[in-house]
């Protein structure tokens, strides 16, 4: 399991960035998405499949005292998901 302390994810970007926590224990963490995309197209077909762009997805994990903070700014993309279990993110914070 990992451990992490703090985070902060600041990205300027055109063409998008992603982070991604799985089976992880954040603890007094500042979770920043500050990510900017223009003209991007986010695309997941087929099955179970998961597309993001300039997003932060953090999943099966422990977030205990966390500020999260979304600051993206999003413009003339396009965010599709096709098929059975897909996902497809822009500029989002995804805690499951």
């Amino acid at each position: 399991m990992k451990n992490i302390i703090v985070i902060a994810m600041s990205a300027v970007v055109l063409v998008g960035s992603t982070a991604a926590f799985a089976e992880s224990e954040i603890k007094k963490a500042i979770i920043l998405n500050k990510s900017i995309n223009q003209g991007n197209a986010t695309v997941a077909v087929g099955k179970d499949n998961i597309a993001s762009t300039g997003s932060i997805n953090i999943k099966d994990s422990k977030v205990k005292k966390a500020i999260i903070l979304n600051k993206s700014i999003n413009q003339g993309n396009a965010t599709i998901a096709v098929g059975e279990g897909n996902t497809a993110t822009t500029g989002s914070i995804t805690v499951e």
